[in-house]
């Protein structure tokens, strides 16, 4: 704790006498006063041990009685039978929650047993293990890492989930997956698909949705089942209202009520009812769309490979609004190459799938040229490399997940890092459970597993997370 003596004042008698500098404070002292003052910062140690006690049992009495599962059990009291297995399924989210906390406690705690044999107490290391602490506390409670978000589309209850987000960034997967849907064959029936494209997956259904591509369909399907149902086209290749031609990409909008469709064969974007089979809209035309995505707002974000750029649209508008690219066809940072897949996050910032550029961009909002945050090292399999990217998820702190299309797998770009690192596949073209072929579609579930739409085995694959 303290360095070699030296004659100056005592901070504490302020004697002219040999002195000692304590490293956390740099203030020196005499001997006797030195030893006060480490008796005090390891009073302030069992401080800090006491508290991480009470914590420690605070966490275990939560674990099973959070605030928040008192709530799902009241919920689920007033609720009706059918809703029961949701409420259970909520109630283990937490729970698992609360695992990971005590995982971290346990790392912590070992960190304090380390500092007790060592003896060695100073204010910086007291005020670390302080700020730890509170850290893990605000982990537990605060709204920012674990909320209930209550879904008013249901129409004989207010549905509720628990809401967890991520605290850090080093999850993994594991690298065997699950086929959830296809993969029989390509075909046409109704447990098969033709190139799966775009996917989306609603939590709350338990459901995913595809666009299956050469089948000029869109397919729901319920997890555990072993069908789909057509919920779009399905009635041959045309133009016509009821038809698709080569759909790319699906998603819900913001009421669950509908489905908004790239219908890149026919060059437009349409809106099919999932409650009328009968309401059918074209929401844009002439646009060679590939990816498209709504924020919060609902507003809604189309990728144009023809045009190179990406619009949005407010509600209600006729003509859109460039958000990203739409200076030609290039690789400079204000154009854009067959941009693809796209990501808008909460402060609208776009990420686009730079096809042939072999990069993903980051546009922020109304920004004139965007900023590469993965690949932009030309075309090649290296860790710093990307070759024809495709489906884009990108988290709260700006990590992006890619689809690496040429190289059969899913990439993973930390916001500060100028390399990625495999997340799943990598393990050469094929039809193993650890293997894709040209993956394109990429979402993640609420529980943070990775649903890949592995377009040339023709099937979906679910990776789930790793909590080992």
């Amino acid at each position: 704790m303290a360095t070699s003596n030296t004659i100056m004042k005592c901070y504490t008698c302020e004697e002219e006498i040999t002195t000692y500098m304590c490293k956390g404070c740099s203030k020196h002292f005499c001997v006797d006063d030195l030893m006060k003052h480490r008796e005090e910062l390891k009073l302030q140690f069992h401080q800090i041990e006491d508290q991480r006690n009470q914590f420690a049992q605070t966490l275990n009495d939560e674990k099973n009685n959070h605030p928040l599962i008192e709530q799902i059990t009241q919920w689920e009291r007033i609720s009706i039978e059918k809703i029961r297995q949701t409420a259970q399924e909520q109630r283990n989210l937490v729970q698992q929650y609360a695992q990971t906390i005590h995982v971290k406690l346990r790392s912590f705690t070992e960190e304090m047993q380390k500092t007790v044999k060592k003896k060695d107490f100073n204010e910086i290391i007291l005020k670390k293990l302080q700020i730890q602490l509170e850290d893990l506390k605000n982990q537990l409670y605060q709204t920012n890492y674990i909320q209930i978000k209550q879904d008013s589309s249901s129409t004989f209850i207010n549905k509720l989930f628990i809401n967890i987000t991520p605290t850090t960034t080093n999850l993994k997967w594991k690298q065997q997956a699950t086929t959830i849907a296809g993969g029989s064959r390509p075909g046409n029936q109704l447990n098969q698909f033709s190139t799966p494209y775009g996917i989306y997956v609603d939590d709350q259904q338990q459901t995913i949705y595809v666009a299956d591509q050469n089948n000029h369909r869109i397919i729901k399907w319920k997890f555990g089942e072993r069908n789909g149902e057509v919920v779009a086209g399905g009635n041959g290749k045309g133009n016509r209202i009821d038809q698709l031609n080569y759909p790319s990409n699906v998603i819900l909008d913001q009421n669950k009520k509908s489905l908004i469709i790239c219908d890149v064969g026919n060059q437009r974007v349409v809106r099919w009812s999932l409650e009328n089979q009968n309401d059918r809209q074209i929401l844009i035309e002439d646009i060679s769309c590939s990816g498209l995505t709504m924020n919060n707002k609902g507003d809604l974000f189309v990728s144009d490979y023809e045009r190179d750029e990406v619009k949005r649209w407010k509600k209600d508008e006729k003509l859109g609004t460039i958000v990203a690219g739409g200076n030609g066809r290039g690789d400079k940072l204000n154009q854009l190459n067959h941009p693809e897949f796209i990501f808008v996050d909460r402060e609208d910032s776009i990420y686009v799938s730079d096809h042939y550029n072999h990069r993903v961009m980051k546009w922020l909002k109304g920004a004139k040229e965007g900023i590469i945050v993965a690949g932009g090292q030309g075309h090649g399999n290296s860790l710093k490399q990307l070759s024809f990217p495709q489906g884009l998820v990108v988290n709260e702190n700006g990590d992006v997940f890619v689809a690496d299309f040429s190289n059969d797998r899913v990439m993973y770009w930390s916001s500060d890092s100028k390399e990625g690192r495999v997340v799943v596949g990598g393990n050469g073209e094929g039809e193993g459970s650890n293997q894709l072929h040209y993956p394109i579609g990429l979402v993640f579930d609420r529980a943070n597993n990775l649903y890949v739409a592995d377009s040339e085995n023709h099937r979906i694959q679910r990776f789930d997370i790793d909590r080992n």
